[in-house]
């Protein structure tokens, strides 16, 4: 499985990408342990949540790999991670900024509910039917394939209120992992943005910017409907200091290295900064 990834991910992306320092470049992250730490819930606790709820729950730990799958779907699906299952070789170690991630699952369960609903009122007759949700927690911790150093440690759940009722027990957690993969995936895409540069303007109207070109395309992972943050940026004491004037969003993607892109919000400063040549600068926001 791991060596069917890797070849893919050459493919699509090439190890040459991964290995050159640019701006967005891709990083390798190989996905190591998942450890299970659930607390298993005593009897009389359980009696005591159906006398107060009326929902039952259940520990859930054949998920398990589903819950790791999730993981890598979430990580390989961000804009600039690609995911291993496994180890890394020496050479996918060596890559900048290559890294590992292990998980802790603290919680991987469903809960159930049983309603009465009528099926004639008239004649009194009812049937019972059975809903379930899917609750899952893990704390993922992220490190330097080279270092070992600790570079970051998220915890995501999916609680109660994030999903609605199904009536499969599976169909339940296929949701709640699918949620999971998303928290995921947002928070790698918010750690490692894509970023690029506003080349120049397009259309705009008396003083407001409406549209802008930029210097990210599909080589790079751009497409149609991207949302991106516009930030002007100053250097102070040596380091460098962001502020958010607008939002964009990719309208077309014309080239490898270049795309058109609709004003959402702050065309006005955005225009007085092209206007007197501040440099401005993208990062993806999704």
């Amino acid at each position: 499985m791991k060596k069917l990834l890797l070849m893919a991910l050459c493919l699509v992306f090439g190890l040459e990408t991964w290995a050159q320092d640019e701006r967005n470049a891709r990083v390798v992250v190989g996905m190591n342990n998942l450890t299970y730490t659930v607390k298993k819930t005593k009897t009389l606790e359980k009696v005591l949540d159906v006398l107060l709820t009326g929902e039952v729950s259940k520990d859930q730990s054949k998920y398990q790999d589903a819950v790791r799958a999730a993981i890598l779907k979430g990580i390989s699906q961000s804009h600039r991670m690609s995911a291993i299952d496994g180890q890394l070789s020496a050479q996918e170690a060596a890559l900048p900024g290559a890294r590992y991630v292990d998980a802790t699952v603290s919680t991987l369960s469903t809960t159930s509910k049983t309603e009465t609903e009528y099926i004639d009122k008239e004649k009194k007759k009812t049937r019972t039917k059975t809903y379930y949700k899917a609750l899952i927690g893990i704390t993922m911790q992220f490190k330097s394939a080279k270092t070992d150093e600790i570079l970051a440690s998220p915890t995501f759940n999916v609680t109660e209120t994030d999903l609605s009722w199904i009536e499969t027990e599976d169909g339940a957690m296929l949701k709640a992992l699918d949620r999971l993969s998303y928290y995921v995936n947002r928070y790698c895409n918010r750690w490692l943005p894509l970023r690029a540069n506003v080349l120049e303007g397009a259309r705009d109207k008396k003083d407001k910017q409406k549209e802008v070109y930029i210097d990210l395309g599909s080589a790079e992972g751009a497409y149609k409907g991207l949302h991106m943050g516009v930030y002007t940026v100053k250097t102070v004491a040596g380091k460098e200091a962001k502020k958010q004037i607008g939002k964009l969003k990719i309208e077309e993607v014309q080239g490898d290295d270049i795309s058109l892109c609709k004003v959402q919000s702050g065309g006005r400063d955005i225009k007085s900064a092209l206007d007197n040549g501040d440099t401005l600068v993208i990062e993806t926001t999704d």
